[in-house]
């Protein structure tokens, strides 16, 4: 059996990567594509990083995993950060951890804070600062910090409309993607790992907000020559990483994959304001003169000035200011009077909850759905007549288990993904649809990437039909695991070079590993393999 890494490229496109490819910029990644098995990935619904990443991990619907957004109310209606502790399954690598094997995980999504493994584990852009333990073991911290006294998480900058934002943006995105790939580098060598797993944000950052400089298509194309490269260079450096990673890892099975897609962004879409415009959501009446006076500002225009101004800077260096303006100035959930809301909006792209204290029974609920789904249904895009819901999804469409309560009750595909809303304020914006607050003109899409490259895989295969789900079993199969029941996707034995009797053998093999009580917990897929 040989070891495998993992490479996520979040957020990178097949789409771009074939272009790219056949114009000869990433001589790595078409390697892999030659001498490998490739497909295109659906994510999850919606493609969002939190669930699909969890989703991976895991091999479950967010309906059993519990991950949905990147921040949740909680009971008292404050927005709280999702971290692996609201995540109810074990990993990939706890799997891997019962059986025996050694796993090192760097900078995969939603790992904050770190939970014991049987190996390496280094969290991700969720961690609050380098003074928290941020590793496992512990004491992996303080080698980190002495011998990389630069160590971050994420972007010391934030990108504006301002050159030098952009500037030091785009550098600032490439420097960190080579400060984990030389730091990941070398804590791989500390252990002979089973299992090991990198993921770079740079795809997904470039793609947010320098997608207009390359899609003249995009109604904000922007034609400026500094910035057209800025996403392909930063597919070009992970394509360098990844030919740097195979001759460090020659006899490894190597698997490149992305969370979701990528994709252009049109605009934010306030559904709060929709609600409100309609009767199903009501603020309370003793709202201060400021809120009121801010809500007519917009909070989009409030944070783009701000942005545009330099002032991302002070608040970094002034938590409280941050505090004091998002609590006392701007319209919370908590400004909401729940006595006569009926459904209210929260999440990323825009899904509606409905007022359980409110709505008292299914037949009014099923009423209330059916009513708001079609009064969404007439609303247009703001740059053609085209419907802006592309398509609907109640909460049984789509998940399942003992966190479905959690998850939303309609959730929508506006305009293909290329409108969103906010996972931070009750209102975007004192209109419907406004300009994106953080100037991002690219986002997500449904289909990611999956390559499998190494000496298991069939060399130059394109497989169908492939999930984010697939790939926990899967790499739970190429260790001799069983499949645990409760995951809901299946092993993709179309990429590898056995044929179907050797498959058989392994999961026999796997199933005399079991204990009797194990036996009874985990069940082989058969159907699937």
């Amino acid at each position: 059996m040989n070891q495998c890494l993992i490479v996520g490229m979040d957020g990178a496109s097949m789409d771009l990567i074939e272009k790219w490819v056949k114009e000869g910029k990433l001589p790595t990644i078409k390697k892999i594509i030659n001498a490998g098995t490739t497909c295109r990935l659906k994510t999850t619904i919606p493609p969002l990083t939190p669930c699909a990443w969890s989703s991976f991990m895991t091999g479950k619907n967010p309906g059993k995993h519990g991950i949905y957004d990147f921040f949740y109310l909680d009971d008292e209606n404050n927005i709280k950060l999702n971290s692996s502790k609201n995540r109810k399954s074990l990993d990939i690598w706890d799997y891997l951890g019962e059986n025996s094997f050694k796993s090192f995980i760097f900078n995969v999504p939603f790992t904050y804070p770190p939970k014991k493994i049987n190996g390496f584990l280094v969290t991700d852009f969720t961690t609050p600062s380098e003074k928290v333990d941020f590793t496992y073991p512990h004491n992996l911290k303080d080698e980190i910090l002495n011998k990389y006294p630069n160590f971050r998480f994420s972007e010391e900058s934030k990108y504006s409309e301002r050159k030098i934002d952009k500037i030091k943006f785009s550098e600032d995105m490439m420097d960190l993607a080579d400060m984990q790939f030389e730091l990941f580098s070398d804590l791989i060598k500390k252990d002979d790992f089973d299992f090991s797993m990198i993921v770079f944000m740079l795809t997904d950052h470039a793609q947010h907000w320098y997608w207009k400089y390359m899609d003249k298509n995009h109604p904000e194309y922007t034609k400026d020559g500094e910035f057209k490269d800025v996403v392909m260079k930063a597919y070009e450096k992970i394509d360098h990483f990844l030919g740097k990673l195979m001759e460090m890892c020659p006899e490894h099975n190597i698997i490149i994959i992305s969370d979701h897609g990528a994709g252009p962004y049109y605009k934010d879409v306030s559904i709060n304001k929709w609600l409100m415009d309609e009767g199903y959501l009501f603020l309370k009446t003793d709202n201060s003169l400021l809120k009121s006076v801010m809500k007519k500002i917009g909070v989009d225009k409030i944070i783009s000035v701000g942005l545009n101004i330099g002032l991302w800077s002070v608040i970094k260096k002034f938590p409280v200011i941050k505090k004091f303006v998002l609590n006392r100035m701007i319209l919370t959930y908590k400004d909401i009077d729940w006595s006569r809301t009926i459904a209210y909006s929260y999440g990323y792209y825009a899904p509606i909850y409905f007022n359980t204290n409110k709505i008292k029974n299914q037949k009014d609920k099923n009423g209330i759905e059916v009513e708001i789904i079609e009064k969404l249904m007439e609303l247009k895009e703001p740059f053609s007549d085209k419907p802006l819901i592309k398509k609907v999804w109640k909460k049984s469409d789509l998940y399942s288990g003992n966190e479905n309560k959690k998850m939303p009750d309609i959730i929508l595909n506006m305009g293909n993904f290329t409108y969103g809303s906010s996972s931070t304020f009750l209102f975007s914006s004192n209109t419907i649809f406004s300009d994106p607050k953080t100037f991002k003109s690219g986002d997500h899409a449904i289909y990611g990437i999956f390559m499998a490259y190494g000496p298991d895989f069939k060399e130059g295969e394109i497989i169908e039909n492939a999930e984010i789900y697939d790939i926990a079993p899967t790499v739970l199969h190429m260790f001799d695991i069983p499949v645990p029941f409760d995951m809901d996707g299946r092993v993709l034995k179309d990429i590898f070079k056995h044929d179907s009797e050797y498959v058989e053998k392994k999961v026999n093999y796997a199933k005399s590993r079991l204990s009797e009580k194990n036996r009874i917990k985990c069940v082989i897929k058969n159907q699937n393999l």
